[in-house]
Protein backbone atom coordinates (compact mmCIF):
# COMPACT_ATOMS: atom_id res chain seq x y z
CA UNK A 1 0.00 0.00 0.00
CA UNK A 2 1.44 3.37 -1.14
CA UNK A 3 1.77 5.90 1.96
CA UNK A 4 -0.41 8.19 0.04
CA UNK A 5 -3.09 5.71 0.36
CA UNK A 6 -2.45 4.94 3.82
CA UNK A 7 -2.37 8.27 4.31
CA UNK A 8 -5.48 8.82 3.19
CA UNK A 9 -6.85 5.87 5.54
CA UNK A 10 -5.65 7.39 8.88
CA UNK A 11 -6.68 10.68 8.26
CA UNK A 12 -10.40 9.36 7.49
CA UNK A 13 -10.37 7.33 10.68
CA UNK A 14 -9.23 9.79 12.67
CA UNK A 15 -11.74 12.67 11.32
CA UNK A 16 -14.68 9.90 11.20
CA UNK A 17 -14.88 10.48 15.06
CA UNK A 18 -16.17 13.91 14.79
CA UNK A 19 -19.58 13.35 13.17
CA UNK A 20 -20.02 9.42 15.14
CA UNK A 21 -22.36 11.09 17.81
CA UNK A 22 -24.55 11.79 14.63
CA UNK A 23 -25.46 8.34 14.11
CA UNK A 24 -27.33 5.62 15.70
CA UNK A 25 -24.28 3.68 16.22
CA UNK A 26 -20.86 3.63 17.09
CA UNK A 27 -18.29 4.47 14.10
CA UNK A 28 -15.07 1.88 14.71
CA UNK A 29 -12.02 3.73 13.55
CA UNK A 30 -10.20 0.88 13.90
CA UNK A 31 -7.22 0.35 11.20
CA UNK A 32 -4.84 -2.58 11.20
CA UNK A 33 -4.77 -5.18 13.26
CA UNK A 34 -7.18 -5.95 15.49
CA UNK A 35 -7.51 -5.61 19.36
CA UNK A 36 -5.87 -8.31 21.27
CA UNK A 37 -8.61 -10.27 23.23
CA UNK A 38 -6.85 -10.82 26.49
CA UNK A 39 -4.16 -8.61 28.13
CA UNK A 40 -3.61 -5.64 30.56
CA UNK A 41 -4.52 -2.28 29.52
CA UNK A 42 -1.28 -0.23 28.81
CA UNK A 43 -2.40 3.82 29.78
CA UNK A 44 -1.11 6.38 27.01
CA UNK A 45 2.31 7.13 27.57
CA UNK A 46 3.95 10.53 27.76
CA UNK A 47 4.77 10.53 23.85
CA UNK A 48 0.94 10.16 23.28
CA UNK A 49 -0.21 12.76 25.56
CA UNK A 50 1.76 15.49 24.42
CA UNK A 51 0.71 15.02 20.75
CA UNK A 52 -1.28 18.01 20.95
CA UNK A 53 -2.19 19.70 17.09
CA UNK A 54 -3.98 22.74 16.10
CA UNK A 55 -7.07 20.77 14.59
CA UNK A 56 -7.83 18.97 18.09
CA UNK A 57 -9.09 22.34 19.33
CA UNK A 58 -12.00 22.37 16.80
CA UNK A 59 -12.82 18.69 16.39
CA UNK A 60 -14.25 16.85 18.97
CA UNK A 61 -12.40 14.24 21.63
CA UNK A 62 -13.43 10.84 21.80
CA UNK A 63 -14.50 12.21 25.84
CA UNK A 64 -16.20 14.86 24.09
CA UNK A 65 -17.95 12.59 21.97
CA UNK A 66 -18.83 10.56 24.88
CA UNK A 67 -20.07 13.59 26.84
CA UNK A 68 -22.36 13.75 24.08
CA UNK A 69 -23.32 10.33 23.43
CA UNK A 70 -23.86 10.14 27.62
CA UNK A 71 -26.15 13.32 27.50
CA UNK A 72 -28.12 12.25 24.49
CA UNK A 73 -28.62 8.58 26.37
CA UNK A 74 -29.92 10.70 29.39
CA UNK A 75 -32.56 12.60 26.74
CA UNK A 76 -33.43 9.13 25.46
CA UNK A 77 -34.09 7.48 28.56
CA UNK A 78 -36.48 10.33 29.55
CA UNK A 79 -38.47 10.07 26.57
CA UNK A 80 -38.64 6.27 26.92
CA UNK A 81 -39.29 6.43 30.42
CA UNK A 82 -42.32 9.30 29.41
CA UNK A 83 -43.52 6.13 27.02
CA UNK A 84 -43.69 3.71 30.01
CA UNK A 85 -40.40 2.37 28.17
CA UNK A 86 -37.29 1.18 29.43
CA UNK A 87 -33.46 2.48 28.35
CA UNK A 88 -30.46 2.06 29.92
CA UNK A 89 -28.11 4.98 29.14
CA UNK A 90 -24.29 4.38 28.38
CA UNK A 91 -21.60 4.70 31.09
CA UNK A 92 -20.25 8.21 31.96
CA UNK A 93 -17.76 8.94 30.24
CA UNK A 94 -14.09 9.34 32.67
CA UNK A 95 -11.75 11.81 31.20
CA UNK A 96 -8.90 10.11 32.55
CA UNK A 97 -9.58 6.46 30.90
CA UNK A 98 -10.17 8.62 26.91
CA UNK A 99 -7.57 8.29 24.82
CA UNK A 100 -5.21 10.74 23.59
CA UNK A 101 -6.26 12.59 19.93
CA UNK A 102 -3.42 11.39 17.91
CA UNK A 103 -2.00 8.53 19.37
CA UNK A 104 -1.52 6.54 16.66
CA UNK A 105 -1.80 9.21 14.26
CA UNK A 106 2.11 8.26 13.29
CA UNK A 107 1.76 4.73 14.10
CA UNK A 108 3.11 3.18 16.79
CA UNK A 109 5.02 5.59 19.88
CA UNK A 110 4.87 4.08 22.50
CA UNK A 111 8.20 1.66 23.34
CA UNK A 112 5.32 -0.54 25.84
CA UNK A 113 2.98 -0.79 23.28
CA UNK A 114 5.38 -2.35 20.70
CA UNK A 115 6.97 -4.95 22.73
CA UNK A 116 3.63 -6.02 24.11
CA UNK A 117 1.45 -5.54 21.31
CA UNK A 118 3.22 -4.26 18.27
CA UNK A 119 1.05 -3.31 15.81
CA UNK A 120 -2.26 -4.68 17.59
CA UNK A 121 -4.30 -2.01 19.33
CA UNK A 122 -4.13 -2.36 23.09
CA UNK A 123 -6.75 -4.42 24.68
CA UNK A 124 -10.38 -2.14 25.27
CA UNK A 125 -10.20 -0.83 28.79
CA UNK A 126 -12.97 -1.52 31.36
CA UNK A 127 -14.70 1.94 30.34
CA UNK A 128 -14.97 0.49 26.94
CA UNK A 129 -16.23 -2.90 27.53
CA UNK A 130 -18.79 -1.31 29.50
CA UNK A 131 -19.21 1.12 26.45
CA UNK A 132 -19.71 -2.11 24.09
CA UNK A 133 -21.94 -3.84 26.18
CA UNK A 134 -24.38 -1.16 26.03
CA UNK A 135 -24.41 -0.88 22.72
CA UNK A 136 -24.49 -4.89 21.79
CA UNK A 137 -27.64 -5.10 24.07
CA UNK A 138 -29.32 -2.10 21.99
CA UNK A 139 -28.61 -4.64 18.74
CA UNK A 140 -31.37 -6.79 20.19
CA UNK A 141 -33.48 -4.21 21.41
CA UNK A 142 -37.64 -5.65 20.99
CA UNK A 143 -39.15 -4.35 17.63
CA UNK A 144 -41.65 -1.85 19.83
CA UNK A 145 -38.67 -0.63 22.00
CA UNK A 146 -36.80 0.18 18.74
CA UNK A 147 -39.44 1.79 16.66
CA UNK A 148 -40.11 4.40 20.31
CA UNK A 149 -36.09 4.60 20.92
CA UNK A 150 -35.05 5.44 16.63
CA UNK A 151 -38.37 5.44 14.75
CA UNK A 152 -39.50 3.50 12.14
CA UNK A 153 -36.39 4.11 9.89
CA UNK A 154 -33.88 4.70 12.17
CA UNK A 155 -33.82 8.17 12.73
CA UNK A 156 -36.57 9.77 14.10
CA UNK A 157 -37.75 8.52 17.85
CA UNK A 158 -36.83 9.48 21.02
CA UNK A 159 -33.27 9.53 19.35
CA UNK A 160 -34.18 12.45 17.21
CA UNK A 161 -35.73 14.01 19.59
CA UNK A 162 -32.47 14.22 21.88
CA UNK A 163 -30.23 15.36 18.65
CA UNK A 164 -32.30 18.30 18.46
CA UNK A 165 -32.77 19.44 22.00
CA UNK A 166 -28.49 18.86 22.34
CA UNK A 167 -27.95 20.28 18.99
CA UNK A 168 -30.40 23.80 19.16
CA UNK A 169 -29.41 25.25 15.41
CA UNK A 170 -25.68 24.15 15.89
CA UNK A 171 -24.70 22.97 12.50
CA UNK A 172 -21.08 21.54 11.94
CA UNK A 173 -20.18 20.59 8.40
CA UNK A 174 -18.73 17.63 9.19
CA UNK A 175 -17.64 17.07 5.10
CA UNK A 176 -15.85 20.45 5.17
CA UNK A 177 -14.19 19.94 8.57
CA UNK A 178 -12.94 16.39 7.17
CA UNK A 179 -11.46 17.77 3.87
CA UNK A 180 -9.47 20.41 5.96
CA UNK A 181 -8.10 17.49 8.12
CA UNK A 182 -7.25 15.31 4.83
CA UNK A 183 -5.73 18.06 2.98
CA UNK A 184 -3.50 18.74 5.72
CA UNK A 185 -2.74 15.38 6.51
CA UNK A 186 -1.31 14.73 2.76
CA UNK A 187 0.43 18.31 2.40
CA UNK A 188 2.34 17.27 5.03
CA UNK A 189 2.87 14.25 4.07
CA UNK A 190 4.63 15.56 0.81
CA UNK A 191 6.42 18.13 2.83
CA UNK A 192 10.20 17.60 2.21
CA UNK A 193 11.20 17.69 5.74
CA UNK A 194 8.88 14.85 6.64
CA UNK A 195 9.99 12.97 3.28
CA UNK A 196 13.60 13.28 4.03
CA UNK A 197 12.93 12.18 7.55
CA UNK A 198 10.81 9.21 6.84
CA UNK A 199 13.55 8.27 4.22
CA UNK A 200 16.06 8.16 7.38
CA UNK A 201 13.68 6.02 9.61
CA UNK A 202 13.69 3.81 6.61
CA UNK A 203 17.36 3.52 6.58
CA UNK A 204 17.36 3.23 10.03
CA UNK A 205 15.08 0.03 9.84
CA UNK A 206 16.45 -1.40 6.94
CA UNK A 207 20.07 -1.19 9.00
CA UNK A 208 18.19 -3.23 12.47
CA UNK A 209 17.49 -5.74 9.47
CA UNK A 210 13.54 -4.37 8.46
CA UNK A 211 12.86 -3.19 4.99
CA UNK A 212 10.06 -0.86 5.09
CA UNK A 213 9.35 2.19 3.38
CA UNK A 214 7.35 4.37 5.90
CA UNK A 215 5.76 3.81 9.50
CA UNK A 216 1.78 4.03 7.49
CA UNK A 217 2.40 1.57 5.68
CA UNK A 218 3.84 -0.63 8.15
CA UNK A 219 1.28 -0.60 10.74
CA UNK A 220 -1.39 -1.36 8.24
CA UNK A 221 0.84 -4.51 6.99
CA UNK A 222 -2.07 -6.94 6.35
CA UNK A 223 0.25 -10.16 7.81
CA UNK A 224 -0.12 -8.70 11.22
CA UNK A 225 -4.12 -9.49 10.87
CA UNK A 226 -3.37 -12.88 10.55
CA UNK A 227 -3.30 -13.45 14.01
CA UNK A 228 -5.52 -11.86 16.97
CA UNK A 229 -2.28 -11.63 18.84
CA UNK A 230 1.56 -10.08 17.68
CA UNK A 231 3.83 -12.83 16.73
CA UNK A 232 7.37 -12.55 17.56
CA UNK A 233 8.28 -10.98 14.22
CA UNK A 234 5.75 -8.52 14.44
CA UNK A 235 6.94 -7.29 18.22
CA UNK A 236 10.57 -6.60 16.52
CA UNK A 237 9.51 -4.93 13.94
CA UNK A 238 7.76 -2.84 15.96
CA UNK A 239 9.88 -2.12 18.86
CA UNK A 240 12.52 -1.15 15.92
CA UNK A 241 10.04 0.82 14.60
CA UNK A 242 9.79 2.79 17.60
CA UNK A 243 13.73 3.30 18.34
CA UNK A 244 14.28 4.12 14.59
CA UNK A 245 11.58 7.25 15.50
CA UNK A 246 13.46 8.32 18.23
CA UNK A 247 16.49 8.24 17.38
CA UNK A 248 15.79 10.07 13.66
CA UNK A 249 13.76 12.73 15.57
CA UNK A 250 10.70 11.37 12.70
CA UNK A 251 7.81 12.33 15.24
CA UNK A 252 9.18 15.81 16.11
CA UNK A 253 9.57 16.98 12.28
CA UNK A 254 6.41 15.18 11.38
CA UNK A 255 4.43 17.16 14.17
CA UNK A 256 6.28 20.47 13.72
CA UNK A 257 5.22 19.84 9.92
CA UNK A 258 1.68 18.59 10.80
CA UNK A 259 1.58 22.11 13.18
CA UNK A 260 2.84 24.66 10.59
CA UNK A 261 0.20 23.24 8.03
CA UNK A 262 -2.71 23.16 9.90
CA UNK A 263 -2.31 26.57 11.42
CA UNK A 264 -1.79 28.34 7.84
CA UNK A 265 -5.28 26.30 6.97
CA UNK A 266 -6.96 27.97 9.77
CA UNK A 267 -5.80 31.29 9.16
CA UNK A 268 -6.51 30.80 5.57
CA UNK A 269 -9.88 29.69 6.44
CA UNK A 270 -11.00 31.84 9.31
CA UNK A 271 -15.04 31.71 9.37
CA UNK A 272 -15.09 28.12 8.79
CA UNK A 273 -12.98 27.78 12.05
CA UNK A 274 -14.62 29.91 13.69
CA UNK A 275 -18.13 27.99 12.68
CA UNK A 276 -16.27 24.99 13.97
CA UNK A 277 -15.14 26.09 17.30
CA UNK A 278 -18.62 28.02 17.89
CA UNK A 279 -20.71 24.91 16.83
CA UNK A 280 -18.13 22.59 18.79
CA UNK A 281 -18.56 24.83 22.06
CA UNK A 282 -22.52 25.16 21.75
CA UNK A 283 -22.53 21.30 21.82
CA UNK A 284 -20.25 20.41 24.23
CA UNK A 285 -22.46 22.98 27.09
CA UNK A 286 -25.68 21.49 25.73
CA UNK A 287 -24.35 18.19 26.57
CA UNK A 288 -23.00 19.23 29.65
CA UNK A 289 -26.06 20.91 30.97
CA UNK A 290 -27.98 17.97 30.27
CA UNK A 291 -25.98 16.09 32.36
CA UNK A 292 -25.80 18.51 35.49
CA UNK A 293 -29.85 18.51 34.87
CA UNK A 294 -30.11 14.76 35.49
CA UNK A 295 -27.95 15.11 38.64
CA UNK A 296 -29.94 17.65 40.36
Amino acid sequence: MSVRTRSALVATAAVLMVGSFMTVAVVSTASGPQRSAKAADVPPGREARELILPFDAYGLSTFQIHTVEYAQDLLIRDCMRAQGLGWDPLPPPAEAAAEPPNRRRYGVLEAEVAARYGYHLPPPTQAMNRREAVWKERRDLPSHVRRAAYGEEGGGGCWKKAQESLLQGAEFDTSQYNAYVSEAFDEALDDPEVTAAIRKWSACMRARGFEQADPLSVTGDPSWRKSSRPSPQEIATARADVRCKESTGLISVWRQVDTRIQRKIIRSHEEDFRAFAESKTRWLETARQAVRDDRR
